[in-house]
């Protein structure tokens, strides 16, 4: 009794365990081991209808803030694996020990189901999740009544079904101890609306799983066990024109007041083509199948109608149950409300609406359908409807006829077969097997029909080719023109360090004097540069798409925002993006007056007017760039200087780049041999006042003759570089200077005197040449 329990527990574990060891896996950030453990069993709790509860506290600054917030969500693979399961186990315990009869089966099955909720429940309490972040902690259970009671009622529902299912069970009256055994038209109506259910979140899955691929890339998938069966329930409501909304207090918490919704209609046309291409194709395989499996079973129209609309609406309202998710709460009295996700309150209605369309096509169009397939297909198709609308299928099956409907239209569904009657009388009474009626056809003539397969085939040729074309759309606009494949060419183009492509794809706002580091080649030959990337979101609201990336920038991790708009259509499909300019960073550079060539990064770079002497606010691409004056400069040198702008920073370098110049010990040399032929010149003088000298001595009296200069000691000096670029030569140690000579007072006398020798002068630098000028307005 008890084995198949403790089975389905552990295969639900195991299951939520890979689940969550992938979905952990599927993260890029610091990954939650910690949660491995106990999360499968809240997965198993919340898929048994447990609400999930939430709690958390936080303290900071003196301050402490708690909170709580309740969530209902099915996840739709727990659901079925565990009802499953212990239907699978349970039928296999009741064949190896059948019950007496149906009231020990319901006791055996409630006795399970209470079980299974008291195991399941003390669980989710025992192995409730807890985890701390920054001062925060957080738990997570998914204990609670609803958890009880949801999985009280559906273990105690799956474990009687798998027991009344077994061989022995069926050839009871009554194998649940009640009857049972739906009418024909509701029995058929709803096995229909299950498999159309079903194909439709097979389609709606896959094309889940390709947009998925293609937006976030295949680690993405790693997570579908928690969140494909629910995506494609709520795709199914999308799929069939009903919304998907949001709403709800809590909605001005996050933003906004006004309910937030998604529906077909808001798609690119292609896609409401071939959405409207398979529903239509759907519903016509629904309507067939509908009509064959009511062949045999005569039933009233107003039932079947009712049957049919009232199946598929309950498939709309388990999609709007599944697929909605819900959430209350508070925190700190800061923050509270409620939020509703999920399909439209009128899903139920567009599903009705679907079923009657059913309907109609069983009855007035499969049987033209009927009439083009070949007779072994249909009675094929007759074959298996039996094995749904008998509960003991005939023990032979008779070779089947069909039955010819005049052509003005088919018989409605419910009304007697005529078969032919030498069949019946073919073989002794006594041996005569049942015969099996296929479902009413409408007979066409051969080249009625011949058009029709035709037509058939090129339709579907039409469909498949829209298809495949759709897919092949998709993933071009998903991945080739996807508004995140603007954002990976642009950070390509940065990798590269092809500032050309680039700047094509998003130009910047700055003169042409600023866009100094926007070269190919200096940007190429940058260090630290940006060396891989991730696009870790992209979140899309009409024409604008928001794209987050993680850079790795010489080893530091680094997140770059970027806008993508939208363009348009390419060529009437594709989708046209265009990236809006990123974020600017800026390096500030100071480049002296008297450089009019730099080196960057081992580059010549030709200097303006308006770019030397002046702060520049140089845009720059994410990397670091050396400044340096040209090796073929002959007068003047600098320290190199570097620069380093950080992807995702406007600031770019922490200091600004200054190159100071310094004279090379070439013009030092330069400059010194003219500054002594120029005091040579000066000493050699016969005046006590040469002109525009250092030895200027000033005599007001007398007629001086026989002058002669010596130069006691000589000046020290030096070359400067001003901060406007102007270069002078200045006397870091004073000389002397002595002089003697005649003049006349009362007769001829001897004189002499000292002064001071001081050297300044500006240097004046062209091309090659260097020049000293004196300084005429400094003796």
């Amino acid at each position: 009794m008890f084995l198949p329990v403790a089975t389905t527990l552990v295969v639900g574990y195991v299951l939520g365990l890979l689940a969550t060891i992938l979905t952990v896996l599927s993260i890029d950030e610091s990954r939650p081991w910690s949660l491995v453990a106990a999360l499968p069993l809240q997965l198993l709790g919340a898929g048994l209808f447990g609400t999930i509860t939430g709690s958390v506290s936080a303290g900071a600054m003196g301050l402490s803030v708690s909170g709580s917030v309740f969530v209902f969500v099915v996840p739709l693979l727990f659901l079925l694996v565990q009802a499953g399961s212990l239907a699978v186990t349970s039928h296999v315990a009741e064949r190896r020990v059948p019950s007496d009869t149906a009231s020990v089966r319901w006791i055996t099955a409630l006795t399970q189901g209470l079980s299974y909720s008291v195991l399941i429940t003390v669980l989710a309490l025992i192995g409730s999740i807890a985890y701390s972040s920054e001062g925060a902690m957080f738990s997570v259970t998914t204990a609670s009544v609803s958890l009880f009671a949801g999985a009280l009622v559906i273990m105690t529902l799956s474990a009687v079904i798998g027991r009344a299912s077994t061989p022995g069970a069926r050839r009871e009256a009554k194998p649940f101890g009640v009857g049972l055994r739906l009418p024909a038209a509701l029995s058929s109506a709803l096995w229909i609306a299950l498999g159309y259910a079903v194909a439709a979140s097979l389609v709606v899955g896959i094309a889940l799983i390709i947009g998925v691929t293609v937006q976030s890339g295949p680690r993405a998938l790693l997570s579908a066990p928690l969140w494909l069966p629910t995506a494609a329930v709520d795709a199914l409501a999308v799929m069939h024109f009903g919304q998907l909304s949001a709403g709800g207090t809590l909605m001005q918490a996050i933003g906004t007041g006004t309910p937030s919704s998604i529906w077909i209609g808001s798609a690119d046309p292609w896609v409401v083509v071939v959405d409207v291409v398979l529903v239509i194709v759907l519903i016509a395989v629904a309507g067939t199948l509908l009509r064959v499996l009511r062949a045999s079973r005569p039933m009233a129209p107003v039932a079947a109608w009712a049957s049919s609309v009232g199946a598929f609406a309950l498939v709309g309202l388990l999609i709007s149950l599944f697929g909605s998710v819900a959430a209350s709460g508070s925190v700190g009295g800061f923050v509270s409300g409620s939020l509703t996700v999920g399909p439209a309150a009128y899903t139920f209605l567009l599903f009705a609406a679907l079923g009657a369309l059913v309907e109609v096509v069983s009855r007035y169009v499969a049987g033209y359908v009927l009439g083009v397939l070949p007779a072994g297909f249909v009675a094929r198709l007759n074959r298996v409807a039996l094995r749904f609308v008998s509960s003991t299928p005939p023990a032979s099956l008779a070779r089947p006829h069909v039955s010819v409907a005049p052509f003005a239209g088919a018989p409605e569904v419910g009304e007697p077969v005529v078969t032919d009657p030498n069949a019946a009388t073919s073989a002794p009474a006594t041996t005569a097997s049942p015969a099996v009626t296929t479902p009413p056809t409408n007979p066409l003539d051969p080249r009625t029909k011949k058009r029709i397969v035709v037509g058939s085939i090129v339709a579907g040729s039409v469909i498949v080719v829209a298809v495949l074309a759709s897919v092949g759309l998709s993933i071009a606009n998903g991945v080739v023109n996807a508004p995140q494949a603007k954002v990976s060419e642009y950070l390509d183009a940065l990798v590269e360090g092809d500032a050309s492509r680039a700047l094509q794809l998003s130009d910047v706002d700055a003169p042409n004097s600023e866009r100094l580091l926007l070269d190919d080649e200096i940007f190429r030959a940058a260090a630290g540069r940006i060396t891989s990337y991730d696009i870790t979101s992209v979140t899309t609201s009409g024409d604008t798409a928001n794209v987050t990336a993680e850079v790795d920038q010489d080893g530091s991790k680094a997140t770059m925002q970027f806008t993508v708009e939208s363009r348009g259509k390419q060529w009437l499909f594709f989708d046209d993006w265009k990236l809006d300019r990123p974020e600017q960073s800026t390096l500030p550079v100071y480049i002296d007056e008297s450089l009019d060539q730099v080196e960057v990064n081992g580059v010549p770079i030709e200097l303006s007017d308006e770019q030397r002497g002046e702060g520049l606010s140089l845009i720059a691409f994410p990397g670091r760039y050396d400044f340096s004056i040209s090796k073929s400069s002959r007068w003047l040198t600098a320290e190199p200087v570097s620069g380093t702008i950080m992807a995702g920073s406007v600031l770019g370098s922490t200091n600004p780049v200054a190159l100071e110049p310094e004279a090379t010990p070439g013009l030092t040399e330069e400059i010194s041999k003219q500054v002594d032929a120029y005091l040579a010149e000066c000493i050699a003088s016969t005046s006590l006042e040469p002109d525009n000298c250092p030895n200027d001595l000033y005599y007001s009296y007398g007629n001086p003759t026989n002058v002669v200069w010596s130069l006691t000691e000589a000046p020290e000096y030096e070359i400067r570089i001003s901060y406007d670029g102007t270069m002078s030569v200045t006397t870091t140690k004073t000389g002397s200077a002595s002089v003697t000579y005649k003049y006349t007072s009362g007769g001829e006398r001897d004189g002499s005197n000292k002064t001071t020798i001081r050297v300044s002068g500006d240097v004046k630098i062209d091309g090659d040449k260097a020049t000293f000028v004196p300084d005429s307005n400094g003796y």
